[in-house]
């Protein structure tokens, strides 16, 4: 059974919380941890519930501590009320509330690691759930023997021991050393996605390689050398293109992210996002495409009016262009001002002519021809680029910030009005930036809210003849 392997993440003088579900692998967990010497063991059970026979369970594990005279702790709570209180899956919800259960034990216990009885087979499910939903190199590496889940505790490690055992010879344990496991009937339902890949694919895996279960498992080790090399360039590259990282945002040097190779933006941004959302799991690949991309959008080909300056992610995170400066952050950060070409009183602007908002941003009133503006106008990209129908604005505008009773027509309502005061929070404009957001104003008809919408009623359409471009350009 390996039992240097299993000494090596549970060392001696020491306390553990051990978690027992009852099943034949935390049981076999169980059982060898107490072979080790000078180990203080607490044994700990959650009560998801979920089933009828919970309960029963929860009191075998309780005999089974009283019977290896070792402390037991336990916690019951209503999983599926939770999930859905949350809007979470059953899954995510029973391993939150689990994990948040064991490292309150660790705590209050002051022990040292908390532990948890997966096996090989786990580990081969999990990089197959990983793989699927479209993970990156840190996914398909699977779960590590020793790792530590900030969201819970950032000083108690937790371990998982058994990581070398399959599910074969746990069963093979319990049954040598009558041990009495509990079989969790609800680990046959189809409906689960794990369950679908153990019942389903993998077996159908097997009858193209009778080994792929342990394939998968060297291509992970394989992979894992491979990931510790690009962590520690990672970290070399960091200081180089990261200018600040707080609490709710990681600001990018630009240009220097332009010059770094894909994999890399793609493992800074990825390291980037997980400092921000510690409890962001099965980051996909896509999400973190979308971002280099758009990080790499100055080393594009594409019209600088058609790149974008901001672009929503996952979990309330966002990507902001400001200069050569990029900044990715959450809904909530306190970002430096720089960054918002926010006004105080009001301006006036002609065509053909500019004015400076603040010291750090400038708009621009162009006129340009209708046929121009209906190319452009179809292909902006850029919330911080306007194409209006100037024989619809008139040439002389006012830029303000909002004023009480303000109402906006947003382009594709066709014309309904919604109030400014709401159109703000239904975009998410940072409450501290609204009282001084800029408003470009034809008399007292908001036209356009830079970097959001322009006005529906000014937009430019195949009758335009004379457009004008706005621009609201860093100085």
């Amino acid at each position: 059974m390996h039992n240097r392997y299993i000494a090596y993440h549970l060392p001696t003088d020491d306390i553990a919380v051990i978690g027992v579900s009852g099943g034949p692998d935390s049981l076999c967990l169980l059982h060898l941890a107490r072979q080790i010497p000078c180990l203080d063991i607490i044994v700990a059970h959650f009560n998801h519930q979920l089933r009828p026979e919970a309960n029963l369970e929860a009191e075998l594990v309780r005999r089974v501590a009283e019977q290896m005279k070792l402390p037991f702790v336990t916690e019951s709570t209503d999983v599926g009320g939770y999930a859905e209180e949350h809007k979470l899956s059953l899954e995510e919800a029973a391993r939150m509330l689990r994990y948040r259960f064991l490292f309150t034990q660790a705590r209050a216990h002051h022990a040292g690691v908390v532990a948890v009885g997966h096996t090989a087979d786990d580990q081969v499910e999990t990089i197959l759930m990983h793989f699927l939903r479209g993970a990156g190199l840190d996914g398909l590496i699977g779960m590590a023997g020793r790792t530590f889940l900030t969201e819970f505790d950032r000083e108690i490690p937790l371990v998982r021991p058994i990581l070398h055992l399959w599910r074969y010879e746990t069963e093979a344990y319990c049954r040598e050393h009558n041990l009495q496991p509990v079989y969790d009937p609800t680990n046959t339902d189809e409906t689960y996605f794990r369950n679908r890949l153990r019942h389903s694919l993998i077996p159908e895996l097997e009858k193209y390689n009778p080994r792929f279960k342990d394939t998968l498992l060297r291509t992970a080790q394989a992979l894992a050398g491979d990931y510790e090399t690009l962590t520690d360039a990672v970290a070399s590259v960091w200081p180089m293109v990261v200018l600040k990282a707080d609490v709710d945002y990681v600001a990018f040097r630009s240009s220097a992210m332009g010059e770094i190779s894909c994999g890399l933006r793609r493992n800074i941004i990825r390291r980037a996002m997980e400092s921000l959302r510690p409890n962001m799991r099965n980051l996909d690949f896509n999400t973190v495409e979308r971002a280099s991309n758009f990080v790499d959008a100055r080393t594009r080909t594409l019209k600088p009016d058609l790149v974008p300056r901001q672009v929503d992610l996952t979990e309330g995170l966002y990507l902001y262009r400001e200069g050569d400066v990029i900044y990715l952050a959450t809904l909530e950060a306190d970002l430096p001002s720089a960054h918002w070409p926010l006004i105080e009183g009001d301006y006036e602007l002609q065509i053909n002519g500019q004015v400076k908002l603040n010291k750090n941003f400038i708009l621009s009133a162009s006129e340009v021809d209708g046929e121009t503006a209906r190319q452009f106008a179809h292909e902006n990209g850029d919330s911080f680029v306007a194409w209006l129908d100037a024989d619809l604005t008139g040439d002389r505008f006012t830029v303000r910030a909002r004023r009480a009773g303000d109402v906006f027509s947003p382009l594709g309502m066709n014309r309904q009005t919604v109030k400014l005061r709401e159109f703000f929070i239904n975009v998410k404009l940072p409450k501290r930036a609204r009282a001084g957001w800029p408003l470009v104003c034809a008399g007292e008809q908001i036209v356009w809210v830079p970097g959001f919408r322009l006005a529906h009623p000014f937009r430019v359409t195949e009758k335009t003849k004379r457009a004008l471009r706005l621009i609201l350009n860093t100085s």
